[in-house]
């Protein structure tokens, strides 16, 4: 079945299927703004109205709709991912279009592991990454995030999403009663088909993110169920004498 006969919606949000370039899943972002986009636009607007800059990271941003919205808004971007060829397509579009300044945001063609401190020189103010960190196992997630967490400027905020132990994949997951550090597989054949998901993953419970990012060091906000099942969270790098953002922007 190709893309194009794939006509009936998705889910109840109504997405249509949209197979991302790397075959990790359907292309989200490019079709709606959720309020975990909302949530980061608004951060972005609070610190740019108190005159900062704001370094935004897009981990695993597939076509770079939200890293274009991130650099509209006022932000800095660096977009990564193991695809991005249509990003690098819509960025040039949107630079053309005058939506944002021409090397607002940057690529990086990469695996997430491969990460290092040449490739990332700023400090983030904004981590983003919606529907991509499942793709790792664990173990290497929690490594990355910490990695992420070094990276970032105290006060800075990072608004990540998962998939969830309760999603309609995730309720047929093969390794579903594995606890979560041993949980890395493929779905099943028919939820690989219907999700466009042909790698394995993770998924998790809302308090296997929540554990995962506070052992990297972040203090998380807030946290919540999407409509779909997946799980979202809000959480900062603080100390005791920076305090995080007064977040208008919760979930």
């Amino acid at each position: 079945m190709t893309n194009s006969n794939k006509v009936n919606a998705l889910n109840a949000n109504g997405d249509k299927f949209v197979l991302t370039h790397s075959r990790r899943g359907v292309d989200i972002s490019s079709q709606r703004q959720d309020d975990l986009d909302t949530a980061s636009l608004a951060y972005i607007d609070k610190y740019r109205q108190q005159g900062k800059e704001v370094n935004a990271l897009d981990l695993g941003g597939g076509f770079g709709a939200h890293s274009i919205r991130m650099a509209a808004a006022g932000a800095l971007g660096l977009l990564v991912d193991i695809a991005t060829s249509m990003a690098e397509q819509n960025i040039l579009t949107a630079e053309k279009e005058g939506k944002i300044q021409s090397g607002q945001v940057r690529m990086l063609k990469s695996d997430f592991m491969q990460l290092d401190n040449q490739h990332i020189v700023e400090k983030i103010s904004l981590f983003y990454s919606q529907r991509a960190l499942h793709y790792i196992p664990y173990y290497e997630a929690k490594k990355l995030l910490s990695f992420m967490f070094n990276k970032m400027a105290l006060g800075g905020h990072a608004f990540i999403s998962v998939a969830g132990f309760d999603t309609e994949y995730g309720k047929t997951y093969p390794d579903r009663h594995l606890p979560v550090e041993k949980r890395f597989q493929y779905l099943t054949k028919a939820m690989q088909e219907k999700h466009g998901i042909h790698h394995r993953v993770v998924i998790y419970k809302k308090e296997e993110l929540k554990t995962l990012l506070t052992d990297a060091g972040f203090f998380v906000h807030d946290m919540r169920h999407s409509t779909f099942g997946n799980i979202k969270a809000i959480a900062s790098k603080t100390s005791d004498n920076v305090m995080p953002i007064d977040l208008k922007c919760k979930l």
